[in-house]
């Protein structure tokens, strides 16, 4: 009775409720398969909708052709964000056993969503300054796409866009390689899904991000 509450034999005696390394099986979650896409998918539709629901509720509200060019940076660079940050879940968990994929994007998410948007605030801001105030680039300042709008308008403003999130994602990749401790949270947060990867999946791939993504994209839809 006893041993069934430790570790099997070869290892070392510790409850199984504290340790990481077994709870969370390194190989249990997949970003990109079937259940991830279809979780996804439904995220984004979400997202869409709660930008469609800001937008009936705005006061004056904004032209649909401007609302759509706002939204569509946000799609274009969410969507460049999500890519990296798989890469980058899939290699750091990759990396010996510094836990697995979903623990690594859920921290991603996390860090984006909350430390990153006030990366992405400077850096759009700065740039804009720069570029728009300082060297008289026409188009470039956010929200603004003339009359009628003008899609080489959007697509300047969509590269500082995607200029900004890279900056963002630079420092917490900086932040992770400074203080690598922060990584292992995800780990901590998904300890009790151990036994259940399809339920990491969703939790990370759909629950947490609409959650904080909805905050994220009405907070950024207010600054591009």
């Amino acid at each position: 009775m006893v041993n069934s509450l430790y570790d099997r034999p070869g290892h070392s005696f510790i409850p199984r409720a504290t340790s990481l390394d077994l709870e969370l099986d390194p190989s249990s979650c997949s970003l990109i398969g079937p259940t991830a896409i279809v979780v996804q998918l439904l995220m984004g539709a979400l997202v869409l909708l709660s930008l469609v629901y800001k937008r009936h509720r705005e006061r004056p509200k904004r032209a649909w052709w401007i609302w759509a060019f706002d939204v569509g940076k946000q799609v274009v660079g969410q969507a460049s964000v999500h890519v990296s940050n798989i890469v980058i879940s899939w290699v750091g968990a990759s990396n010996g056993d510094e836990g697995n994929a979903c623990a690594w994007y859920l921290v991603n998410i996390l860090v984006d969503t909350t430390l990153g948007v006030g990366l992405i605030y400077v850096a759009l801001h700065g740039l804009t300054n720069l570029l728009s105030d300082r060297l008289a680039i026409p188009g470039l300042v956010s929200g603004e796409y003339g009359y009628p709008p003008k899609w080489s308008y959007f697509l300047r403003q969509l590269v500082v866009y995607l200029l900004a999130l890279a900056f963002m994602k630079l420092i917490v990749l900086g932040l992770f390689a400074l203080v690598p401790e922060v990584t292992r949270i995800g780990d901590w947060m998904l300890e009790w899904t151990a036994s259940n990867w399809a339920l990491q999946v969703i939790l990370v791939m759909g629950i947490v991000p609409i959650t904080m993504n909805v905050l994220q994209f009405w907070l950024i839809d207010s600054i591009v």
